[in-house]
């Protein structure tokens, strides 16, 4: 997957643009490597599952704030 350093520093300032964009480049890009939809919603739900278990993880370390 490629992202030109003008699509970078367009969406630098934003990161809920980037994170939009991001996403649906990858979305692009799996599809167009010929994976079904099952399998790009089992990408998506091991995508969430790696978040919240270190939403969980940072929360236990910091006595329930999470930062960025």
């Amino acid at each position: 997957m490629t992202v030109g350093s003008e699509t970078i520093s367009k969406v630098a300032g934003s990161p809920d643009v980037a994170v939009r964009v991001l996403a649906k480049s990858l979305f692009r890009e799996l599809k167009r490597a010929g994976y079904t939809r099952g399998e790009m919603v089992a990408f998506a739900s091991e995508l969430l599952d790696l978040v919240t278990t270190e939403i969980r993880t940072d929360t236990d370390d910091d006595g329930g704030r999470i930062e960025s």
